[in-house]
């Protein structure tokens, strides 16, 4: 199979290689963004992609992107490969529409696992696969990953000894911070300090936050069945989707792990003929559910403003997000930081009277990061986020207003 490993990394390139031609493949080695494109939308392309984030030309997580625009009757498996190891890092790197995310330096054993994983998916990655029957196959193994990719997103749901450990879908946010947002009795910096603790220890962040006594235990459970839930909910709504079960060995960071029946809705363990029960979903996720559909009508609305926001001068990237769950319902330019968004989102919709707000504003030396209500029923905001140095907030403001005056005045 072919694989094109771009790294401009001479050292790390030619153990990479070496590792991907003793396993019996044929490895072309770029040593930057531009040339890597340049095989990626030929003809013939390499099939498997190890990609370095930090190299000259295109970078390795805009390359990515670009890639994932390609019009191909195939699919084409991309790892990204970094020094960086923060989750962040990670998340963005997923949100690039990456397949994996391998931290330098990096291990032989752990390189040839990963790949085994790509070879699986190339060859099984299916639209005629069902969530059904790759839960069935999870379920009877030691543990791994229920893959679901639909367009450029990728929903992941980690299952270790037959109960579920984690799920994450690649346009939402994903970090610990984030499904702890609504605890308000837990600040930014004592998340923080939870991740350095558990770095230094070795504990698993549920442990961690147990004992120090920011949440019961009890409390701290139900909050990760009900986020594992709404991801998984999501997965389960994503059109035309290609999956596969990738087994996998690894330690879940939680220390917490959920029966199926826990954070899988009903009617996606009954399949899609089967008729729905009266508890299909409960009532937090009947009205999420409600609340992401967007008609033929209002999709159009929606692409239009965010085009309209996007063309905004200074503009970086574009975003809109359900108020009730922090799905992005749309994008344009540059990948979305979802967790300031997330954030931000959560100051909005939980204040008495959100309607109120006209924008929520953050600036940073080189930023400018605006929230704005796009429409009240269901709530959803416009996220936008711009370059300081060339965007005027009086002008931003007015741009934003055009953007979202007439979904306001439809709700």
């Amino acid at each position: 199979m072919k694989i094109l490993v771009a790294d401009d990394d001479p050292i790390s390139a030619t153990v990479l290689e070496a590792l991907l031609t003793s396993s019996g493949h044929e490895c072309s080695i770029v040593h930057d963004g531009n040339a890597a494109w340049e095989l990626a939308k030929a003809d013939d392309p390499p099939r498997i992609m190890f990609l370095d984030w930090m190299m000259p030309g295109i970078d390795g997580l805009e390359l990515c992107r670009k890639i994932r625009q390609l019009d191909r009757p195939f699919y084409t498996y991309i790892a990204i490969i970094s020094v960086r190891n923060k989750q962040r890092d990670i998340t963005l790197g997923f949100q690039s529409g990456a397949d994996d995310f391998i931290t330098k330096p990096y291990q032989a054993e752990e390189v040839l696992a990963r790949l085994r994983v790509a070879e699986r998916v190339i060859r099984t990655l299916s639209p005629g696969m069902t969530l059904q029957r790759a839960l069935e196959e999870a379920v009877v193994s030691d543990g791994g990953d229920i893959i679901v990719r639909s367009g450029n997103i990728v929903g992941r749901i980690m299952l270790h000894a037959g109960e579920v450990a984690w799920a994450h879908v690649s346009n939402e946010p994903g970090s610990l911070y984030a499904m702890l947002s609504s605890e308000t009795s837990i600040t930014k910096e004592e998340i923080r300090a939870v991740l350095e603790e558990c770095t230094s220890t070795g504990k698993n962040f549920a442990e961690v936050i147990v004992e120090w006594g920011l949440l019961s235990g009890d409390r701290l459970r139900e909050r990760m069945r009900r986020w594992i839930r709404g991801k998984i909910a999501t997965i389960g709504r994503l059109p035309e989707p290609s999956m596969i079960f990738s087994p996998e060995s690894r330690s879940y960071s939680s220390g917490l792990l959920f029966d199926i029946a826990e954070v899988f809705p009903p009617e996606l363990l009954l399949g899609p003929k089967a008729a729905p029960t009266a508890d299909a979903f409960d009532d937090a996720l009947a009205s999420e559910s409600a609340a992401l559909k967007l008609t033929e009508e209002k999709r159009a609305e929606v692409d239009a403003s965010l085009d309209r926001a996007i063309a905004i001068e200074g503009a970086l990237s574009a975003a809109l997000f359900d108020g009730r769950t922090g799905q992005c319902l749309g994008a344009r330019g540059e990948a979305v930081d979802l967790d300031l968004a997330w954030r931000n989102l959560k100051l909005a919709s939980a204040a008495d009277a959100w309607d109120e707000i006209e924008d929520i504003i953050i600036t940073t030396r080189r930023h400018l990061y605006i929230l704005r209500p796009y429409s009240r029923t269901p709530a959803r905001f416009l996220f936008l986020a711009t370059d300081r140095a060339h965007a005027k907030l009086g002008m931003v403001r007015l741009g934003l207003a055009d953007c979202t005056s007439a979904s306001i005045r439809k709700d």
